[in-house]
């Protein structure tokens, strides 16, 4: 059965609940996938640029191909510093969409976490597309263990 997509093309039916046909939905997802590369670029620069500024010899770079590769690293963001710091022990995972399913991306990353036998800490960094407030998401025990870590200090 012939259709049309939102875009005004004629296609073959291929049983996809999408409006859009084949060569429209690759082009979207080509482009929310470069959304998604921009974000975590951008958050990595600004965790370099905090240890820059208060001369922590940590790395801060986003993880090649966002944990696509088992072997590698799950995480969006990967860290260089010392087994002691709190960085190595958290699980960066940054979102810049519209929608929020907070809780469902949280239990991915816990899950991923256990696969791997890591178990850091999860950590979101969402923000809404063309916005530039970003936000941090963790579990409230982690932020009380932050604050008190500091506050003993």
């Amino acid at each position: 059965m012939e259709k049309i997509c939102k875009n005004g093309h004629q296609y073959q039916d291929d049983g996809k609940k999408s409006t859009f046909c084949p060569p429209c939905r690759s082009a979207l997802g080509k482009r929310n996938k470069r959304k998604g590369n921009a974000n975590e670029l951008r958050f990595s620069k600004y965790l370099q640029e905090q240890f820059d500024k208060y001369e922590l010899p940590y790395r801060a770079r986003r993880t090649p191909r966002s944990g696509a590769i088992h072997e590698f690293e799950p995480a969006d963001i990967m860290i260089s510093a010392p087994p002691e710091s709190v960085f190595k022990h958290v699980h960066f995972e940054n979102k810049d969409t519209e929608h929020w399913y907070v809780e469902e991306w949280m239990m991915k990353i816990i899950e991923t976490e256990i696969e791997k036998g890591l178990n850091r800490e999860p950590v979101l960094i969402m923000r809404k597309p063309n916005k530039s407030e970003e936000y941090a998401v963790v579990r409230k025990e982690f932020l009380v263990e932050l604050l008190v870590s500091i506050d003993k200090k």
